[in-house]
């Protein structure tokens, strides 16, 4: 009978073991569910490594677990999350510990006692404070079966890890290293989905940069002067940065003066009849050291001149000032007063900086050019008035020779027609010089009159003859037209009187000049042929230009584009042709006008 109850106490602790067997079992199939649907749920990698820790522990009846992932960038394996307290993040080198040494060479480790084994490392324990016992560690494998790290549980309870265990980790790696993947996926899209949104910001910002630059160079090439420029720059850098006010200020290149050259905003006008010592100021600091001010609290900085502020009875909020240059080039500041609804911020710094890079080379380029023009005008001065004193040579002449005539002329309607003669020649010389002024300053009138070709070749034929006689040069009349035009006759006179001394200077020792005169329906053609060498190949292009001259020793060069000033004046035309046998031939035409 005992041992009926024996054998029965043998099969009811067996079916009790098999049924807790079961259960565990059981437990271990909803856990692996659950954590299989839970693997396809999350998409966050740090919310899926925290559940698999947690389910990978209560499978494998671990005291804890821990996720180690590859750092292939750095050689390192790291983990991503550990189960216990004061552990935050442990870094291995690849090949180093027993996670290190899995996830170098791809193979699982199950040991009973982790300290026997040479390939432990003793000193995370000394650095956690664990005591690790019985280990298992399983790689996580990709699709292409590279190492994508490994997981690692410690101290199984009431044991050491079985083959089961062994089998059941490396299925559950199996699925987590699916998970794994694809989260490192939705991370690296993630990862290259911002970079593309700041791709997208930098190339927003650079086409804004350049469409303030685009802007800034509109209005530098509308603005006709420097002061206008830098005031259409203003106010569009006020615009931009979305302030009250904003100024210019300059160093004086002949004091130590700083000098407001635009203000735009509240007050501006009185701004710009500012001086300010160098240095002196926010903007007198930047402009003295070249480096940027932002300034959102002026009662607290010293450099802010709060009398001026008093002075212009305008308060100052806020302030930004940004150097004109840099790197012992500095022109002066560019400053920008009291941002609208908040304080100036880096983005407005790299905005103002911007303009004030424009500005600099703006202000250096007006700068250069109103040199380059003074220089220009005062060569130009300098060549005209020696075209001037050669002009006068030929009415001068006439005086004087007349001058000596009266002096010795009894009778006195003689000496009535010499003293008229005398008269038309300062009449020509102040004619001269008005031209010479109007041709200077680009002016352009004309006072027309009717004038009959014969009699104004009559009167200009002593005069021309005597520009002639000076190189030993002929003069040769032909009036085939013997009609009027309207001109302005005082230019006419200078045309031919210009294109006369013209072909002179190209013979020197002597030779023949003709003009001749003809009708041509509603126009009269003026033809200037003379003897000489013809004209050079390198003036041909530019022979109408101001200065152009080759080879004549007292030449200017003002006296063809004085022609052409007056033919273009009187809507005419000019062009210059080689004559037959050498020499070059001037042809004018203008318009008869006579119906006006």
């Amino acid at each position: 009978m005992s041992g009926q109850t024996e054998d029965g106490g043998k099969i009811d602790q067996a079916a009790s073991d098999l049924r807790a067997s079961l259960e565990r079992e059981e437990s271990r199939v909803a856990v692996m569910m659950e954590l299989g649907r839970s693997l396809t749920a999350v998409a966050d990698q740090d919310a899926l490594l925290s559940l698999v820790v947690g389910r990978v522990s209560d499978l494998m009846d671990a005291d804890r677990s821990t996720i180690f992932l590859v750092d292939r960038e750095h050689g390192e394996i790291w983990s991503k999350v550990a189960q216990g307290d004061d552990v935050e993040e442990i870094r291995l080198p690849l090949g180093r510990g027993i996670s290190g040494w899995v996830a170098e060479h791809g193979r699982s480790i199950n040991i009973k006692d982790a300290y026997i084994d040479e390939r432990f490392d003793k000193n995370i324990d000394k650095i956690t404070g664990y005591k690790t016992l019985s280990l298992l560690c399983v790689p996580l494998r990709g699709k292409r079966g590279d190492i994508l790290g490994v997981i690692q549980s410690l101290n199984k309870r009431g044991g050491h890890f079985t083959v089961e265990d062994e089998r059941l980790l490396e299925a559950i790696c199996s699925q987590v290293s699916v998970a794994v993947e694809n989260a490192q996926l939705v991370l690296g899209l993630l990862a290259k989905n911002i970079e593309l949104q700041e791709a997208q910001q930098q190339l927003a910002r650079k086409v804004e940069e350049l469409d303030v630059l685009f802007g800034i160079e509109k209005e530098i090439s509308a603005a006709t002067h420097i002061d206008g420029m830098l005031e259409r720059l203003l106010h569009r850098a006020v615009e931009l940065v979305e302030c009250e006010a904003g100024s210019v200020v300059l160093l004086s290149p002949d004091s130590q003066d700083l000098i407001f050259a635009s203000a735009v905003g509240t007050r501006a006008e009185a701004v710009r009849h500012l001086r300010l010592r160098r240095g002196l100021g926010v903007a007198g600091w930047v402009a003295e050291h070249g480096r940027s001010a932002l300034v959102n609290d002026p009662g607290g900085d010293e450099r802010h001149l709060k009398n001026i502020e008093e002075d212009l009875d305008f308060p100052v909020r806020n302030m930004l000032a940004v150097p004109l240059g840099a790197e012992g080039d500095v022109l002066g500041a560019f400053e920008l007063l009291n941002k609208h609804d908040g304080l100036f911020g880096p983005d407005d710094e790299k905005l103002a900086t911007l303009i004030a890079g424009q500005v600099h080379s703006a202000v250096l380029n007006w700068q250069r050019r109103e040199e380059h023009e003074k220089e220009e005008r005062l060569s130009s001065i300098g060549q005209m008035l020696s075209g001037v004193i050669h002009d006068f040579r030929t009415p001068m002449t006439i005086i004087s020779g007349y001058v000596q005539l009266m002096a010795t002329e009894a009778e006195s309607l003689r000496r009535r027609e010499q003293s008229n003669i005398i008269l038309r020649q300062f009449d020509f010389i102040n004619d001269m010089i008005r031209e010479l002024l109007a041709f200077a300053r680009g002016e352009s009138s004309l006072l027309m009159h009717k004038v009959y070709t014969d009699r104004l070749l009559d009167e200009m034929k002593e005069l021309l003859t005597r520009e002639l006689d000076i190189s030993g040069v002929k003069l040769e009349i032909e009036d085939r037209y013997h009609g009027a035009l309207r001109v302005d006759e005082n230019k006419l006179r200078r045309l031919l009187v210009n294109i006369a001394r013209n072909a002179r200077q190209a013979m020197p020792a002597g030779g023949m000049f003709t003009i001749s005169v003809e009708g041509a329906g509603d126009s009269v053609i003026f033809e200037f042929a003379d003897t000489g060498p013809g004209i050079p190949a390198e003036i041909r292009g530019n022979l109408f230009e101001s200065f152009v001259s080759s080879g004549k020793e007292d030449g200017t060069g003002l006296g063809l584009a004085i022609v052409k000033k007056i033919v273009d004046e009187h809507g005419g035309r000019i062009e210059v042709l080689d004559r037959p046998g050498g020499g070059t031939v001037f042809r004018v035409g203008l318009p008869t006008r006579l119906e006006s």
